[in-house]
C-alpha cells in the first residue's frame, strides 16, 4: 500500500477540510500523479507533533481524484480533528500520558518504499527517542546493515525488487543478522500473511494504517526483551 501525507496547519483548518467533502466521506488528494481509481492509500494528516493515519481510496469524481474514507475511518479523522479522541501521534506535553522512551543509543533502520510512509514512521519513532535511518529497498537496507549498527528493523512487505519477505528469510540465514529484531509493518494482514512473516522470522507484525503509539510501544518491547540480559539461574 503506497502512501500519501498530509501536512495540514491546523486543526480548524483539518475540520473545515472534512466539512467540505463530508456528503462524499472524501477528501482532495495532496498529489494524484501515478494514481488510479479503486486504489488504496494509506492517508496521514499531519498537524505540528501530532497525527493520525488511515486507509482512503482514490475515488474519481470526474473533475478531480479524490481520497475516500469508510465510515469508521472517516470517524477517526473527524474525531482527530475535534480533538474528541486520543490523536495517533505522539501527545502533546499538555496531554497526560506514560512516557515512551528509548533506550539510550538504540538505532532503528526503517525499510519502506514510500516516501511518505519512511517520513512518518521516521517522526514516530525520533519523537520517541530513536535513532533512525531509513531506505528504500531490501538492497539498500542490506548495505545500511553492513555499514552502521542497527538494534531493530522495521521491514515493509512489499518492496520493489526483493519484498520484505524475502529479505527476512535472508537475514535469518545470515549469522550476523539471524537475531536482528525484525517487526513488520505492512497492509499485508491477513492470519495467512501472519503465519508467514512469522514462519520467515518475523519478531512483531503491525498492520498499516498504524496508530503512532503502538507502532512505538511495539518498537520499544521488541527491543526490551532482545536487550534484556539473560536471567541469573542459581544453582
Amino acid at each position: 500500500m503506497r502512501g500519501v501525507l498530509y501536512q495540514i496547519e491546523s486543526f480548524d483548518a483539518l475540520s473545515l477540510l472534512l466539512e467540505a467533502g463530508s456528503e462524499e466521506r472524501d477528501i482532495r488528494l495532496a498529489r494524484s500523479e501515478g494514481l488510479r481509481e479503486g486504489e488504496w492509500l494509506l492517508a496521514t494528516i499531519q498537524i505540528g507533533e501530532q497525527s493520525t493515519a488511515v486507509a482512503g481510496c482514490v475515488c474519481d469524481r470526474g473533475d478531480e481524484l479524490r481520497l475516500a474514507f469508510q465510515d469508521r475511518d472517516w470517524d477517526t479523522l473527524w474525531n482527530f480533528a475535534n480533538s474528541s479522541g486520543p490523536p495517533s501521534g505522539p501527545p502533546s506535553a499538555q496531554q497526560p500520558a506514560t512516557p515512551i522512551e528509548a533506550p539510550p543509543g538504540s538505532t532503528i533502520l526503517v525499510v519502506d518504499d514510500d516516501a511518505d510512509v519512511r517520513s512518518v514512521v521516521c517522526a514516530v519513532l525520533n519523537h520517541t527517542g530513536f535513532s533512525v535511518a531509513a531506505v528504500a529497498s531490501a538492497e539498500e537496507a542490506y548495505d545500511e546493515l553492513r555499514r552502521s549498527k542497527t538494534d531493530l528493523l522495521v521491514l515493509d512487505w512489499s518492496l520493489p525488487g526483493m519484498t520484505g519477505l524475502e529479505f527476512c528469510q535472508r537475514l535469518r540465514r545470515d549469522p550476523r543478522h539471524s537475531r536482528l529484531p525484525i517487526l513488520f509493518l505492512t497492509a499485508h494482514t491477513s492470519s495467512q500473511n501472519l503465519v508467514e512473516a512469522l514462519a520467515a522470522g518475523a519478531d512483531d507484525f503491525v498492520s498499516k494504517p498504524f496508530r503512532a503509539p503502538e507502532l512505538a510501544a511495539r518498537v520499544l518491547s521488541l527491543l526490551r526483551r532482545t536487550l534484556m540480559p539473560p536471567p541469573v539461574v542459581s544453582p
